[in-house]
C-alpha cells in the first residue's frame, strides 16, 4: 500500500473508534477482569480502558515516516479482532509494537515467546530479547485477559505486584476470524509508548 493509503487506513480507524474497537465480534470491552486476577483498581482501569488506549497509539502511528511500520500496524487491525477462548501450548515468534507516546511508531525484530501452563493456569512467557515479560492468561470476556510483568534480560522473571511501573494488563485475540496472528494488547504501558502490541505468529 501506498503511505497516503496506510495514513488513510490508520486516521479511518483513529476517528471512528467504535468501527476499530466493537468489530461485529467484539464487545467494547473484550477482555474483563475477574476475581481470579486479583487486579488493582489501577489494573482493572486500564484494561477496561484498552480501546481508548488503542485509539491513543494510534493516533501517534500515524506521524511516523516508516511506511513499512504503518503497514505492520495496519496489517493487524485493518480485517478487525475475533474472539479467542484458548491457544495451543508451544512455541511462538513475537514481536513488540510500541504505539505513540516518546516515539510516533516503533515495531522490533522477532523473538521468542512460549504459551505454557502451570498445573491448570496458562501463562506466556517472552524468552529473548532486552526486554522480556512472564505472566499468565484466563479467559475473561471475549479474550484471554493477561497478567504479568515487564523484566529486563538480565534480571529474573517478576510477579505481578498490584503497585509496580512493572505491572502489565491486556488481552490476547486473533486478528482474523481463522488461523493468525494473535494479538496481545497492552493498554496505557507505564513506560515509553501509548499503547503496546504484541503479536505472535507460530514457528513453522
Amino acid at each position: 500500500m501506498r503511505r497516503n493509503a496506510i495514513a488513510a487506513l490508520l486516521l479511518g480507524t483513529c476517528l471512528t473508534l467504535p468501527a476499530l474497537a466493537d468489530v461485529p465480534t467484539l464487545s467494547g470491552v473484550p477482555c474483563v477482569s475477574t476475581k481470579q486476577m486479583s487486579l488493582s483498581e489501577r489494573d482493572v482501569f486500564r484494561l477496561e480502558n484498552l480501546t481508548t488506549s488503542r485509539s491513543r497509539g494510534l493516533a501517534g502511528a500515524l506521524l511516523s515516516d516508516s511506511a513499512a511500520d504503518r503497514a505492520a500496524v495496519a496489517g493487524i487491525y485493518e480485517a478487525g479482532l475475533s474472539p479467542l477462548a484458548s491457544i495451543v501450548e508451544g512455541k511462538y515468534q513475537c514481536r513488540t509494537i510500541k504505539l505513540g507516546g516518546l516515539g510516533a511508531l516503533t515495531v522490533y525484530g522477532w523473538f521468542e515467546c512460549e504459551i505454557g501452563r502451570d498445573g491448570d493456569q496458562l501463562t506466556i512467557e517472552k524468552l529473548t530479547g532486552s526486554q522480556r515479560f512472564s505472566g499468565t492468561l484466563t479467559p475473561a470476556g471475549e479474550g484471554l485477559a493477561y497478567r504479568g510483568a515487564l523484566h529486563y534480560w538480565d534480571e529474573e522473571s517478576r510477579p505481578y505486584e498490584g503497585a509496580s511501573d512493572r505491572d502489565q494488563v491486556g488481552c490476547l485475540l486473533k486478528a482474523f476470524e481463522d488461523g493468525e496472528p494473535f494479538v496481545l494488547e497492552l493498554p496505557f504501558p507505564a513506560f515509553e509508548s501509548a499503547h503496546d502490541v504484541i503479536e505472535l505468529r507460530s514457528r513453522r
